[in-house]
């Protein structure tokens, strides 16, 4: 009996150790194409969609295109205006021409496992679940560990089974010491014995270390989305489409959100800007003259005199983006001196028909884009990262 017990212990230990090590592996798979979501999300997704054409053309299938050319393509991502002003490379001219002439951002900071991943990530988006880092930053809300999980079920089905195995082997071995005329094996010798096996240190071990993973796991993941709300769609009071106003009709954001350039906030606009044009246009393509309406309500205005005969009314708009109380952010900062279009961080607002909470805007998300942005200094040529500018000190931010 001792002999078949050291087996069977022995079986649960190896398999085990073998179940551990295919999950620190699946896990580093996971994290090559989340970083390479995180990448993209940052570096490419202003311009580009996987699937559909942005500003350029989408990646879907651009490596099994680039295939036997992965040193061109790299070298493309990395300095694609060099490749076309400098070097005038043929193939680089052609792309360039076919997509309008819009010279590419050069990505001299990217490596090559950066763009490996991104890459990677392109071409299967669906493996990771997509929260939308937008973009999946340093502080990028963590999706439920499935892996880790279906990985601990495994284990758990290996004891039990490993456990049958032992009550199985007890059986049989007593019916030969019965045959034999040997006392057989009791429920009490099986049990002193599986006992035994559960007082190994190895098992003790085990056991203490899945329990212990998997509750520091679960509170990483609670901690990590505390105050990040990507993904936050609320209802609005009043129906509005930005893939209507904003993409069909491309109305410049900053017609409605005039203080973008101008102070820390964008500005919500008052119903007098949607009158600019809703004294003539009664009726929308989508809602007919429902939402409409409602803007009339608010504004005071009667369409059936044509004049402002009532009391105005405040739209109670339900705020989407909301930093932290502790964390300071300026508009004009980043748009009016740093350049930056509005998709960088509210993600293809010109597709939303609801806006929602592109990107994770939290502070690791923030300081990644610090350490990559460049913007020009005044009064000179020369691009700096917001890094090299002070951007990462503690009190830019928080004061």
């Amino acid at each position: 009996m001792d002999y078949f017990m050291k087996q069977q212990f022995s079986l649960f230990r190896r398999t085990f150790l073998l179940v551990f090590v295919m999950g620190i592996v699946s896990q580093s798979f996971s994290q090559d194409l989340a970083a390479g979501e995180k990448l993209f999300r940052q570096n490419c997704s202003s311009c580009h969609k996987v699937k559909g054409k942005l500003i350029g053309p989408a990646l879907a299938g651009v490596t099994e295109k680039y295939s036997g050319d992965e040193e061109w393509l790299y070298r493309w991502i990395k300095n694609s205006p060099g490749m076309i002003f400098q070097e005038k490379d043929e193939k680089a001219i052609a792309l360039w021409e076919a997509n309008n002439k819009l010279a590419m951002t050069a990505f001299p900071n990217l490596s090559d496992d950066d763009i490996t991943n991104i890459l990677a990530w392109v071409d299967k988006p669906e493996e990771v679940v997509a929260t939308t880092d937008g973009g999946v930053g340093v502080d990028a809300p963590i999706q439920d560990p499935q892996i880790f999980y279906a990985l601990l079920g495994l284990v758990g089905v290996l004891v039990l089974i490993a456990l049958l195995l032992v009550f199985i082997t007890a059986t049989l071995v007593s019916a030969v010491r019965s045959k034999d005329g040997k006392e057989p094996f009791t429920l009490g010798n099986v049990t002193e014995r599986f006992s035994g096996i559960m007082k190994n240190k190895f098992v003790l071990t085990a056991f203490t270390f899945l329990i212990l993973t998997a509750g520091t796991w679960q509170a990483i993941v609670v901690g990590r989305n505390v105050s990040l709300h990507q993904g936050y769609m609320p209802e609005q009071p009043i129906k509005f489409s930005h893939k209507l106003h904003a993409g069909q009709y491309e109305i410049n954001c900053e017609y409605c959100h005039s203080g973008v350039k101008k102070g820390k906030s964008a500005w919500i606009p008052s119903t007098n800007v949607c009158m600019n044009c809703h004294k003539y246009i009664q009726e929308g393509p989508n809602y007919g003259t429902e939402e409409i309406a409602k803007i009339y309500k608010a504004s005071g205005w009667n369409p059936d005199e044509g004049a402002y005969t009532n009391e105005p009314e405040p739209v109670e708009w339900v705020r989407i983006h909301n930093n932290p109380d502790h964390a300071y952010f300026n508009h004009a900062q980043h748009v009016g001196v740093g350049n930056l279009e509005c998709q960088t961080c509210h993600g293809p607002i010109q597709e939303m028909e609801v806006v929602y909470q592109y990107s994770v805007l939290g502070m690791g998300w923030c300081i990644d884009c610090h350490r990559q942005e460049k913007v020009k200094h005044l009064g000179e040529d020369t691009e700096y990262t917001v890094e090299e500018m002070g951007g990462l000190n503690c009190a830019r931010c928080h004061y």
